[in-house]
């Protein structure tokens, strides 16, 4: 069995970063997860991008959206030449991205800002734009994707490579989670929403009229972002010719989470026998990680 990093996070969190995540509904933590596991992760990315088969092509998917459904892809103008991938679950299938969801400093840290004494995994992702990659990421709120719902409800980006506005650094709408309100998901290279989704229709931000209060952060390996998950988020394009932008998303859910099974989000195999209202308790595809 392989040995890991410490469980620690390297300092602190302020009280400032708590204030932040409750009131603004995201926090930038800077240098606070080991570099070990950082380089960990990048080790493990590189084995799992030979295998195609674990990740979607989004801008093979906006193409053929685009196809057969005449949606509009949202993308940069002059950027071109890069791909946008994503991947889902791979802590089911590699012991280090396992170990980074379930024993690193992030259930910690996610327990402490959520004040949460239980801390459950959800899932985790990869997000990669690779240089040159066109595609913007529409703005989206995570909890629609979810078969969950409750307050203690927190997605974690872990980014692998130093991401700015030029690499599609994440842009958050501060205090959108107040709303409470849950919202269509949508194909993410696309502002419309999957068929057959319930919530509300999410107003076009990037074409309001609205003086909207908006805030990216630039980030580097060790750095964490953690946002609630009804806050609104999306990013821009790669218009870089050189750098990439891959990250790791880690969502957890904590005390008060239960539940909800929604109309046309993609299920995992487990949700067939979960009922809406039912608390979410330990079990293998959504174990139990602090408390």
């Amino acid at each position: 069995m392989a040995s890991f990093p410490s469980s620690d996070p390297l300092r602190p969190i302020t009280h400032a970063e708590t204030s932040s995540f409750v009131i603004d509904g995201v926090v930038h933590l800077p240098e606070i997860v080991h570099k070990d596991w950082v380089d960990l992760l990048d080790s493990a990315l590189k084995v799992m991008l030979n295998e195609p088969k674990m990740f979607a092509d989004l801008t093979a998917l906006g193409s053929d959206l685009n196809k057969t459904q005449d949606l509009t892809v949202l993308t940069d103008e002059g950027v071109k030449g890069g791909r946008f991938l994503s991947g889902v679950d791979h802590w089911k299938e590699d012991e280090i991205f396992a170990a980074f969801a379930k024993i690193s400093p992030l259930p910690s840290i996610v327990a402490e800002l959520m004040n949460s004494e239980k801390v459950y995994l959800y899932e985790d992702s990869v997000l990669i734009k690779e240089p040159g990659t066109a595609e913007r990421t529409a703005f989206h709120q995570d909890l629609g994707y979810f078969h969950i719902e409750g307050e203690n409800i927190c997605t974690v980006w872990a980014p692998l490579d130093d991401v700015d506005s030029e690499t599609g650094g994440v842009v958050y709408l501060r205090s959108s989670h107040k709303s409470n309100k849950v919202f269509k998901p949508n194909w993410f290279v696309v502002n419309e929403s999957l068929p057959g989704t319930e919530g509300n229709d999410l107003p076009n931000i990037e074409i309001s009229d609205e003086k909207l209060d908006l805030i990216q952060f630039n980030t580097k390996p060790g750095d964490l972002v953690v946002h609630h998950a009804l806050t609104l988020h999306g990013a821009g394009a790669n218009s870089s010719a050189s750098r990439q932008r891959r990250a790791v998303s880690v969502r957890y859910c904590g005390d008060d989470s239960t539940y909800k099974i929604r109309s046309g989000a993609p299920k995992k195999p487990h949700h067939e026998n979960m009922r809406t209202g039912e608390p979410v308790v330990d079990h293998p595809d959504c174990p139990l990680v602090w408390g």
